[in-house]
Order: structure tokens, then C-alpha cells, then sequence
């Protein structure tokens, strides 16, 4: 049983080691023909022109490419990342149609993703031996990079998360608009190729007809010439009676006639095919002209949707910035909001507080009025009795007395009303604080939801791009594909 185990421990040791990193290059329409790459990552791997020690196959890095460098670039995986480096190559290396580095200089390490689109070298036109102008593509592939528990090395999304809209555009998606792009510019380039083959084909029929046409003129001319001739040599080798040159001249009528009637046949047959062959001739270049047109129109169609798909990428980047922007500010407004209704709450309830202690103290003290009152006016009924019932002598003490304790007892009254004025002040204050609390918690939310309207215009101006850029897209495809059915009826046409 420990040796069993053992062994599978072992095993999966071994097995962990072998695992790598693995890169699949896969060709591109406009790239020069290779086979799908399957390159293993477990040490660097070089990219470069087959020579006779190094010969392409299905796990290496080697193309059969004229425009490559024999030492063109290099691949490796290391700490959990794909880097890619130029080594002083001579047409460069591309990632994502930028450029690692200038002509003949050593690039630094390049991280690369899967989904990358990467181009070794570039298409170069050059004389062959005829004098033709011959080109030479270069490698254009699609990567797909996978580490070695199997997960896939995709890049980081062009935006850290989805707004509220939903919203998650790519880079790689807009440099994936642009490859389409190219690719369709390519195809137009390819398409004139054969438009420009075609004339000539045309033009050659042309010439090629004309001239077996009189070829066979002239070889009848001459056959006919030697038989005339070989009949003149017959006759003259002969003695021959009257009766007999009579009948041979008859004879000869009839062959005669029955040669003009065969040769009016013939130049009837042959005028008729010449007037077929006049026609589809016309027809061909009625359908040239309308091919040019459409494919003049498709190219301006093109030219324009590709300068339309730029503008839209810019602008929705542009929205995309002020998204942003309007984000940030919401959420700026939304802290102030929050700080300031915190402390517009902690005021109020501050205010409250107060305005309750005031309100407690402007009953007491209205309490306490009315008790002074009522003192105040059961020692005026005293004093009143006192004046009717006692001595003029004994009247003058009390009757000061009471004036003081009257006196006194207004000033109090007075005293409290000016102290319950106060309070009465103070609680208009704060309630006026209280309203000026609430006018701007108001403000603010106001503010907050203009902010808002502001990011959902922006967001629904962004879908709006992003739905014309899939038109453009549309467009573009179903211009290609228009191009290739006038290219395939054409062919059908000229068959």
C-alpha cells in the first residue's frame, strides 16, 4: 500500500511538471498561410524564419515567411504572465498594431493577453525575374494564451465594472472593429486585383477571337486556292472529248454552286456567332461598368463608414470620460449630502432641544405672571380696605408700605414679559434656523438629482454610439458581402 502510494504521488509530481503554459497562434484572413500553433510555454520559444536546421511544424515558432528575421522575436511565460519581445528584427513585431519597437533595436518585454492580434514582420513588394511586382505577406495571427492549471489569460476589462446601464465595452472590441475594418479595405484591394484581371482577360478573348477568326479566313482561302488548282492540274494532265470536258464542266458547276451555297451557310453562321460573341462582348462591359460604379460607391461607402466608426470611438470614449467625470461628482455630492444632512439632523435636533427648554421656561414664566397678577390684584383690594376702615395717620404707613410692595410686584410682572419676549425671540431664530436647515438639505437634493439626470443622458448617449458603431459594422459586412456577389456573377457571366 506505501509503495502504491508512493508511486501516485510521484505521478502527479511529474504530471504537475510537464504541465506549461500553452500559446495558439491562429492565421488570420489577411495573413500569409501557415498551420495553427500550439507552443508550449515551459522555456522561451523563437519566433523566426525557417532555414534548413529550423522547419516549420504545428509546436514551434517557426514560419515559413520571406519578411521574417531568422531571429525575429521571442515567446515565454514567466511568474504567471506572457511576454513577448522583439530581438532586433528588421520589418518589426505588432501587438495590437502597435509597434514593440523601431528597426534593428532590441524591444523590452511586452505582456500579451489572449485575443491579441500579432503581426511579425510586414507585407513587402518586390520585381521577380519577369519584371511582375510580386508581394509577400507577412505572419498576422490571433492568440490564445491559456497557464498551465488550464484558465485562459484574458486582458482586464476596459472598464473595472458595469455602470448602472449595464455598459462593459473592450478595448480589444474597438480594435477588433478596426481589424474588420482593414480586413474589408483588403478585400476591396483584392476585388480591383481581379477587376483589373478580368479587363485583361476580356481584352485578351477579344484579341484571341479576332485572331482565330482570320487564321481561319485565311486557312480557307488557302484550301480552297489549293483545290482549284489541284482540279486545273487534273484537267490539264487529261485528253478528254467534248462530251466528256461538258461533263466535267457540269459537274464542276454543281460543285460550284454547291460550294458558295456551303460558304454562304458558313459566313451566315460565322457572322451570327460574331454578332453573339458582339453582344456578350457589350453585355460583359455593360456589367464591368456597373461593377466599377458599385464597387467605386462600396469603397465611398466604406471610406465613410470607417471615418464614422473613428468619430463614434471617439466620442464615446469622450462619453465614456465624462461618465466618469458626472460618477465621481455624484458621488462627491452624495458624501456632501450625507455630511450635510448628518449635520443638519444633529442641528435640528439640537434646536429641538432647545426650543422645548424654551418653550418649558415661556410656561413657567406665563405661569408665574399670572400668579404675580393675581397676588398683585388681591393686595390692591387689601390695600383698598385698609384705606376705608382705619385713621388717616395709621393710613399713611400702611398705604406706603403697600405702594412699595405694588410696585414691586409690577416690576416683576414687567421683568418676566420682557424675559418671556426673549425666549419668543429665540424660538423665531430658531426656527428660522431650522427652515434655513431644511432650504438646504433641499438644495442639496436638488443637486444631487440633476447630477443624476446628467449621468443618465450620458449613459443613454454612450448606448447611442455604441448602436451606430454596430450599424457601421453591419454596413460594412453587408458591402463585402455585396462585392463578392458582384465578383461571383461576374465570373459566372465571363464562363
Amino acid at each position: 500500500f506505501d509503495i502504491g502510494f508512493f508511486t501516485m504521488v510521484e505521478g502527479e509530481e511529474k504530471l504537475h511538471q510537464t504541465m506549461s503554459a500553452l500559446a495558439v497562434l491562429s492565421c488570420r484572413p489577411n495573413s500569409h498561410p501557415f498551420q495553427e500553433r500550439h507552443i508550449a510555454l515551459h522555456e522561451p520559444v523563437k519566433i523566426g524564419r525557417s532555414v534548413a536546421r529550423a522547419r516549420p511544424s504545428g509546436s514551434n515558432g517557426i514560419f515559413d515567411c520571406k519578411v521574417l528575421s531568422r531571429h525575429h522575436a521571442v515567446l515565454w511565460y514567466e511568474t504567471g504572465k506572457f511576454y513577448l519581445q522583439d530581438t532586433k528584427s528588421s520589418n518589426g513585431t505588432f501587438v495590437d498594431d502597435q509597434r514593440l519597437c523601431k528597426g534593428g533595436e532590441e524591444s523590452p518585454a511586452q505582456e500579451i493577453f489572449s485575443g491579441s492580434i500579432i503581426q511579425f514582420g510586414v507585407e513587402v513588394m518586390e520585381n521577380n525575374r519577369r519584371g511582375e511586382k510580386v508581394t509577400h505577406g507577412c505572419i498576422i495571427a490571433t492568440l490564445s494564451l491559456y497557464h498551465p492549471d488550464g484558465r485562459e489569460a484574458k486582458p482586464a476589462p476596459f472598464l473595472t465594472g458595469e455602470n448602472q446601464s449595464g455598459i462593459a465595452l473592450q478595448t480589444q472590441d474597438l480594435y477588433q472593429m478596426a481589424q474588420y475594418l482593414q480586413e474589408a479595405l483588403h478585400r476591396e484591394k483584392m476585388l480591383e486585383q481581379k477587376l483589373l484581371a478580368l479587363q485583361q482577360l476580356v481584352h485578351n478573348t477579344q484579341e484571341a477571337a479576332e485572331n482565330g477568326w482570320q487564321a481561319l479566313i485565311d486557312e480557307d482561302k488557302l484550301l480552297s486556292r489549293l483545290e482549284m488548282l489541284e482540279s486545273q492540274l487534273h484537267i490539264y494532265s487529261k485528253n478528254h472529248s467534248e462530251d466528256i470536258l461538258r461533263q466535267e464542266l457540269q459537274a464542276l458547276q454543281e460543285d460550284k454552286n454547291k460550294y458558295e451555297t456551303t460558304s454562304k451557310e458558313s459566313l451566315r453562321r460565322v457572322l451570327q456567332e460574331k454578332l453573339e460573341a458582339v453582344t456578350k462582348l457589350s453585355d460583359l462591359e455593360q456589367s464591368l461598368s456597373n461593377m466599377k460604379d458599385e464597387c467605386t460607391h462600396l469603397t465611398t461607402t466604406c471610406e465613410r463608414s470607417q471615418s464614422e466608426l473613428g468619430n463614434l470611438a471617439d466620442k464615446y470614449q469622450e462619453q465614456l470620460k465624462q461618465i466618469d467625470e458626472l460618477q465621481e461628482k455624484l458621488q462627491e455630492a452624495e458624501h456632501d449630502h450625507a455630511t450635510e444632512f448628518e449635520k443638519v439632523e444633529q442641528e435640528k435636533a439640537e434646536i429641538s432641544q432647545k426650543l422645548e427648554e424654551m418653550m418649558h421656561q415661556e410656561s413657567s414664566l406665563s405661569e408665574r405672571i399670572e400668579s404675580l397678577q393675581t397676588d398683585n390684584s388681591f393686595t390692591k383690594d387689601q390695600l383698598t380696605t385698609i384705606k376705608d376702615s382705619s385713621t388717616a395717620e395709621i393710613d399713611i404707613i400702611p398705604l406706603e408700605s403697600s405702594n412699595m410692595e405694588s410696585s414691586k410686584a409690577d416690576e416683576l410682572p414687567e421683568n418676566l414679559e420682557a424675559k418671556l419676549k426673549d425666549l419668543q425671540k429665540l424660538i423665531e431664530t430658531y426656527k428660522g434656523k431650522l427652515e434655513s436647515s431644511d432650504t438646504k438639505v433641499k438644495e442639496s437634493n436638488e443637486k444631487v438629482e440633476h447630477l443624476q439626470k446628467d449621468l443618465d443622458i450620458a449613459i443613454s448617449k454612450s448606448k447611442e454610439y455604441q448602436r451606430k458603431i454596430t450599424s457601421l459594422e453591419d454596413k460594412i459586412k453587408l458591402s463585402d458581402f455585396h462585392m463578392n456577389e458582384i465578383m461571383e456573377s461576374a465570373l459566372q457571366n465571363l464562363k
